[in-house]
């Protein structure tokens, strides 16, 4: 497979056919739908308790900083949209750093749908269309870190 990022003097270099650009640019709108579904397995598995064992804990966590993570999920998910759209080339620090949380959290939100809680559940991918999608998202992401790990 040929390397979608690429160390840049600017940032990352990214290179995608339009058909992924198209793909991807339905991520966030696929996160934002789960968002609205709290009987979505994929909503659990991106809406995880901090406090699981203590209710109360919870509620204060949920008031005092739920907001913030969802606006923070917000921008992350509009600056992923803004890059793809814009036909840029070079993520800057802050832009990989929304390609991540968005590769990220729609490989969780997959994963929780499809049942996946084992290593192991590539080996059975080539026929199952949303496992390979899985598994492009775990490839972009694993590229991903690499570049930025180069850049350390």
């Amino acid at each position: 497979m040929r390397r979608v990022f690429k160390p840049h003097r600017d940032g990352v270099a990214v290179r995608l056919s339009d058909g992924e650009r198209q793909f991807l640019l339905g991520l966030p709108q696929l996160l934002d739908t789960i968002d609205e579904e709290p009987g979505d397995p994929a909503y659990a598995r991106l809406h995880v308790d901090a406090y699981p064992d203590d209710p109360a804990a919870q509620k204060d966590m949920d008031q005092y900083s739920g907001s913030q993570l969802a606006d923070g999920r917000a921008t992350d998910r509009a600056r992923f949209t803004a890059f793809i759209e814009s036909g840029d080339t070079v993520l800057d620090a802050d832009e990989a750093e929304s390609w991540l949380t968005v590769l990220g959290d729609s490989r969780l939100a997959l994963a929780a749908r499809l049942e996946i809680t084992e290593p192991g559940w590539e080996i059975d991918a080539d026929d199952d269309p949303q496992r390979i999608t899985l598994g492009f998202l775990s490839y972009l992401q694993d590229q991903l870190v690499s570049v930025l790990m180069e850049r350390l």
